[in-house]
């Protein structure tokens, strides 16, 4: 994947309560990259994608987005990187004081507020709807089980539909269902070209939808490739973190097609919040599959 990378790892050490959390980590992402970080309990990987996001800040090195460092940027330019970027937290990290419909509303309010009350609603509503949660969005945090505040967690990451997006092992503590919902999300999100960073241990979901796969042992990057070489590497301790890599299928889900611009569409345009205020809850290919009829209505 030709072209400057969308986020660049440069000489990246990270020191954490004086334990080296990464040491000498040189990665990079491309545009409509899916990478995926593995490695086990204490290897580093969430520190990794943190830092990538500029949320935790290395004690060596240099983090680029588009080539230019996040810490020289200005806040004008600071700004505009958070507005193309969503996170998805491992431990969701939801507001405790607001409602869930707060916490999805908040990229919305904080990053376009020249939005109207309609086109927020919409884009909440939707981005709940995308991640299967289709329940009262008016409680808080606290009234949720631990799965359904990480499905919040990633549907607020989803909100502007940004084309930058990082995920914290965002399948770990799921049902079998709602994981396989994620999986499916992330499939759609790689047909319309996102450029994603995912921390993962999942061996089922890098074989369903890495591009690429670095993994992580102690805070150390000791081994990166394209899937397909990856499936293929023999180190024991490497084979250890990526477990067995599956077979990739051949073709993207049905759904998945048509799906250029879909949500932008759906969130942004006044057109698409005035004819349809109301939705039953569907499955996420009917979703998206309905989103890109919107798209090409006159």
């Amino acid at each position: 994947m030709p072209g400057t990378p969308v986020i660049e790892l440069r000489g990246i050490r990270s020191v954490r309560g004086g334990y080296e959390a990464l040491r000498g980590v040189d990665l990079s992402l491309a545009a409509g990259e899916t990478l995926f970080a593995m490695g086990g309990a204490g290897s580093g990987k969430s520190v990794l994608i943190k830092t990538a996001a500029g949320i935790a800040l290395p004690s060596e090195g240099d983090v680029l987005y588009k080539g230019a460092s996040l810490a020289r940027m200005s806040a004008r330019e600071t700004a505009a990187f958070r507005k193309a970027s969503g996170f998805a937290f491992q431990d969701a990290a939801l507001w405790a004081n607001q409602t869930l419909y707060d916490n999805l509303a908040l990229p919305a309010r904080l990053h376009e507020p020249r939005w109207g009350k309609a086109e927020v609603d919409k884009a909440v509503r939707r981005a709940a709807e995308l991640v299967g949660y289709d329940e009262e969005l008016q409680v808080r945090p606290a009234d949720l089980s631990s799965g359904e505040r990480k499905l919040i967690g990633l549907a607020r990451a989803l909100v502007l539909d940004p084309e930058l997006l990082f995920m914290d092992d965002p399948t770990s503590i799921l049902d079998e269902s709602s994981a396989s919902r994620v999986q499916d999300i992330v499939e759609a999100l790689k047909a319309r070209g996102r450029s994603m960073l995912i921390a993962s241990a999942a061996s089922d979901f890098a074989s369903r939808c890495a591009d690429t796969i670095v993994v992580l042992l102690g805070g150390s990057l000791v081994a990166s490739g394209p899937y397909a070489e990856a499936a293929g590497w023999t180190d024991p301790l490497v084979r250890a973190v990526t477990g067995r890599l599956k077979a990739r299928a051949s073709a993207a889900p049905a759904w998945a097609s048509g799906l250029e611009g879909a949500w932008v569409s759906a969130f942004a345009e006044e057109s698409t919040i005035a004819d349809d205020e109301t939705r039953d809850a569907r499955s996420l290919g009917d979703i998206i599959n309905d989103v890109g009829e919107e798209k090409d209505e006159p």
